[in-house]
């Protein structure tokens, strides 16, 4: 039995075989003779059902399973236009990894619980998309950065002095020095072109700011460059190609990744 990624039957390439997955409860819903899993992985979702006449062990151990409970199961993939993503799975054994506590966020959803379990709505698939279009668009301006023959560097976190305004510094003692957490790298950058000349970082950088809107972070990734003999139409020049470079590269991302915050996925996907 094959061990595959959902993604590889969501795209039919598993069509009436016997296949096996890895993942998560994703949501559940019990009927007398039926039960219906979604599961989820890195690359998908996609709904199982086990019936418990014909598999009475697998259904035990199914009545087992909570949300977001880890497990193998292994079954018969086929296509079915009732199910989310258009195919299912067919459960004939169920092997239970871990059981999971129960699960907060499928009861709360608000915000400010939300902000507060942050580390299990990563989970979502909301969140799952939205950190899978973010590493495009920061692969993507990799690639812009080493096109036009740019280098890139890792500058240190810790700075010893300001670089934006003394009052938005994050202060700290670093062994027998004050230091501060980083507000740019701008000034490494400068010192950097006298040998690298077209140098660029992506970082953190960050600022200490009360969050009274969405616009002010505390913490924050950076996407900063300095080169010489450059003046500002240069600069507005190579930001326009970034940007469009970037964009025009995201648009050709498959439909399935770029359906962050469409409601008909939601519905859905959570």
């Amino acid at each position: 039995m094959a061990l595959v990624k959902i993604r590889e039957i969501l795209d039919g390439n598993c069509t009436e075989k016997q296949v096996s997955v890895r993942g998560w409860v994703y949501r559940k819903r019990e009927g007398k003779e039926l039960i219906f899993l979604v599961i989820r992985d890195s690359t998908g979702v996609i709904q199982c059902t086990v019936k418990k006449a014909t598999y009475p062990a697998t259904w035990a151990e199914a009545e087992k399973l909570t949300i977001e409970s880890s497990l193998v199961l292994d079954g018969v993939a086929r296509p079915d236009k009732r199910a989310p993503g258009g195919y299912e799975i067919s459960a004939e054994a169920i092997s239970i990894v871990g059981l999971a506590e129960l699960f907060p966020i499928t009861k709360d959803k608000s915000e400010e619980f939300i902000r507060d379990m942050r580390h299990l709505w990563l989970r979502s698939r909301k969140m799952n998309l939205v950190m899978k279009v973010r590493s495009e668009v920061l692969e993507y301006t990799r690639e812009y950065f080493k096109q036009q023959g740019y280098t890139e560097v890792s500058p240190p976190m810790f700075i010893s002095a300001a670089v934006e305004g003394g009052s938005t510094l994050f202060g700290l003692k670093y062994f027998d020095q004050n230091l501060y957490l980083t507000q740019s790298s701008q000034l490494y950058l400068e010192i950097l072109i006298y040998s690298l000349e077209n140098v660029y970082c992506i970082a953190p950088s960050f600022r200490a700011e009360k969050s009274r809107t969405i616009r002010h972070l505390t913490e924050y990734w950076h996407m900063e460059a300095e080169w010489p003999f450059a003046d500002m139409d240069d600069l507005m020049r190579f930001e326009e190609g970034l940007l469009v470079h970037v964009c025009r590269r995201v648009r050709r991302l498959p439909e399935r990744i770029c359906r962050v915050g469409r409601r008909h996925y939601q519905t859905f996907a959570g």
